[in-house]
């Protein structure tokens, strides 16, 4: 068994963890940031970020982050964190069975995989039900595709698969700010349809219930916090999102959430960046008070 003792522990890779560690390691603390893939998080399956003036797409915006991370004394660690024990120092357990400790810990680890809710919905993963444009999207070239869902990462999504598809079309009950040249029914998917893989989606808007033909469905709907591993003694909201004040602190003094994991984000990637630097700034200030 590995174990490591840092000042803090950021949970999560993805723009709001990295902001967080490299704001606490400027600050002059030993930083920790660990993630079960990759650093960069939903960034790396990002292409054009046309909102974004630093970065032309999501993975050159990652490697800007993770280099920043790096540079300013972050170790940049690999394990899926499977759970979380202490209340200060804490504990962070890894499934390959490593124990790191931390005197305080930072959670940004987003949220998990849309889910449709749909009976049907596991017999068509990976066979027209994708949650990577980057990745999939060349695989319907030609073809009309959907996009589930129109906020968050769905507007970046829907832009990217323009480049291949020969319609998108974006389904959701809430209007929101669209890329042009893209179609959008205001309603929500209530069955899937094919024999082969996905053909078709039945769509259900105002009552009534129509029959949309589509080789892939992008879900960016039903989507949960990636927070299985953290404490009930860390208050939730009633969709499990972790519960935080204007500083990003829980309901314990030396833990804290950032991103898209925390009770009332926005889910924008400029938010998700300043929300890790302001959760980082309440981490200093929280241990400078026990030192």
């Amino acid at each position: 068994m590995n174990t490591s003792s840092f000042d803090v522990i950021v949970i999560g890779a993805g723009p709001a963890g990295l902001a967080a560690a490299t704001e606490v390691a400027r600050a002059g603390l030993k930083a920790l940031c660990l993630d079960k893939l990759a650093p960069g998080g939903a960034l790396i399956n990002l292409g054009g970020l046309h909102d974004f003036e630093t970065a032309a797409d999501g993975p050159t915006l990652a490697a800007k982050l993770t280099d920043a991370a790096t540079e300013a004394g972050v170790e940049i660690g690999f394990g899926e964190v499977v759970r979380l024990a202490g209340r200060g120092p804490w504990t962070a357990e890894t499934a390959d069975g490593e124990h790191h400790t931390g005197r305080a810990i930072v959670i940004a680890t987003g949220l998990g995989k849309g889910r449709l809710g749909l009976p049907e919905e596991d017999d068509y993963e990976g066979r027209g039900l994708s949650h990577c444009a980057i990745c999939d999207g060349p695989l319907y070239a030609g073809q009309p595709v959907i996009v589930a869902g129109a906020g968050g990462w769905a507007p970046y999504e829907a832009e990217e698969l323009k480049a291949f598809a020969s319609e998108v079309t974006v389904i959701d009950t809430i209007t929101a700010p669209l890329p042009d040249g893209i179609r959008h029914i205001d309603g929500r998917i209530v069955a899937l349809e094919g024999r082969d893989g996905l053909q078709s989606v039945v769509i259900e808007s105002g009552g009534a219930r129509t029959t949309v033909p589509t080789s892939a469905v992008f879900v960016y709907v039903g989507q949960s916090p990636a927070a299985e591993f953290v404490p009930d003694s860390l208050a939730r909201d009633a969709t499990g999102h972790i519960v935080v004040d204007e500083g990003g602190r829980t309901s314990a003094a030396t833990a804290f959430a950032a991103g898209d994991v925390r009770a009332g984000a926005r889910h924008y990637l400029a938010d998700a960046i300043a929300d890790g630097q302001r959760a980082a700034q309440a981490v200093v200030t929280a241990l400078a008070k026990t030192t």
